[in-house]
């Protein structure tokens, strides 16, 4: 008896594999038939939820079938909107762009499927789509400049990263004729995409690529160096501003500004220095240079140093009001520090002949202070408590006293 039931069981089994078979089949039959009947009318809308829909049932999805509807249904819309710019009538843009670009996103698919299952029919198949397939390929290019002028940031990066992708796609590789100049361009796109939708880690997908783009390697560092910066990865942050000083002239201000911030913002002032030095020494008259080194030597307390290097730099640039700041600074600075090692005796002379030299370096402070509060009147916190010293220690009352109102 047990051997008879065993074998009951197994042809039951194998039937209800078959039956889930034949309704599986009739199951794809009504699907596809749905598709087939809104290419014929037209309905894309419908046929695209008929596509999605069909792509999530793993039953389907890898049936190259599908794909040729799903083909069929794009290049359709696609030739409809072709036919509008043809005849001058309007039309959508993102339409024609969008449907090319499923196109080949869905050829790509289909070759794969069928180079697995059935290489003999795929590569008798590839002869004549690769013809048919290039003139969507390379619009996807044009389609990604499209969107980049329109801020349509995920829809460029779609465009340029198919277009790059594609380029090694076993269907189109050795076929596409593109320069890589061109290759280069799209990559920077690409970047340029992700980093404004703030996509930062996708900034880099393309990176070596992107930076091939010599016309525009002072952008892709600028993009590389704030999106470490965005995800918080100093070394790199520090090392791409680095790199960018050496490799793009263009943007030196951009890199050295922010390098020189960082370095100040960490107390590694002896960093920045050398680094303003190296740049002083390659271009000695540069104000964005001198006015870094005023910073640091002013950090360091380095007053004489900061004073003569600040005295250079607004013999360039008299008008230049931080700095002038910043040398009103060093003289008020030098004067507190000389003031603090007096030994107060007012009966002796070494006394009278210190408050002197103190009221000396308040007095070269003063005028540039006072240019500095005539051209920020607003920036009390930094002018008031220095001047209302110095007009109190050399007895300026009117000044003090216009001061307090």
């Amino acid at each position: 008896m047990r051997p008879r039931k065993l074998k009951r069981q197994a042809i039951i089994y194998a039937l209800s594999l078959l039956l889930i078979s034949i309704s599986g089949s009739s199951a794809v039959r009504k699907e596809y038939k749905n598709l087939k009947e809104y290419i014929k009318t037209s309905n894309y809308a419908k046929g695209r939820e008929q596509i999605a829909k069909c792509l999530t049932d793993s039953t389907i999805n890898t049936d190259p079938k599908l794909y040729d509807l799903a083909i069929a249904l794009e290049t359709k819309a696609n030739d409809a909107e072709n036919m509008k710019l043809y005849l001058n009538q309007k039309y959508d843009t993102t339409a024609f762009f969008n449907t090319g670009s499923k196109i080949v996103e869905y050829t790509l698919k289909r070759d794969s499927l069928l180079m697995a299952s059935d290489p003999s029919a795929a590569t008798a198949k590839r002869k004549k789509g690769v013809a048919e397939l290039m003139p969507y390929y390379q619009n996807l290019y044009n389609g990604g400049v499209f969107f980049v002028k329109n801020k349509q940031w995920a829809a460029a990066d779609r465009m340029f990263s198919m277009f790059i992708n594609g380029a090694d796609a076993p269907m189109l590789s050795g076929s596409t004729n593109t320069t890589m100049a061109k290759m280069a361009r799209a990559a920077f796109w690409s970047m340029t995409a992700c980093y404004e939708s703030k996509q930062y880690r996708d900034v880099f997908k393309y990176h070596e690529l992107a930076e091939a783009d010599t016309a525009n390697i002072n952008y892709v560092l600028q993009y590389e160096a704030l999106s470490y910066e965005q995800l918080h990865d100093t070394a790199q942050y520090v090392a791409k501003l680095k790199e960018g000083i050496l490799k793009s002239p263009a943007a030196t201000e951009f890199f050295f500004s922010r390098l020189t911030d960082y370095y100040n913002s960490v107390y590694d002032y002896k960093a920045a220095y050398e680094l303003n030095d190296s740049l002083l020494r390659t271009d000695s008259t540069s104000t964005l240079y001198l006015y870094a080194q005023t910073i640091v030597l002013f950090n360091m307390k380095a007053y004489d140093p900061c004073i003569s290097n600040t005295n250079r730099l607004l013999s360039i640039d008299p008008d230049n009001i931080e700095a002038n700041y910043y040398l009103g600074l060093c003289w008020y600075n030098k004067g507190l520090d000389y003031d603090a090692t007096i030994t107060p005796d007012p009966t002796s002379k070494k006394y009278k002949n210190s408050k002197k030299e103190v009221n000396r370096m308040f007095t070269e402070a003063m005028p540039h202070l006072e240019k500095f509060r005539k051209a920020r009147p607003k920036d009390k916190e930094r002018w008031q408590a220095p001047l209302y010293r110095i007009y109190f220690s050399l007895n300026l009352s009117d000044k003090l006293k216009e001061l307090e109102i």
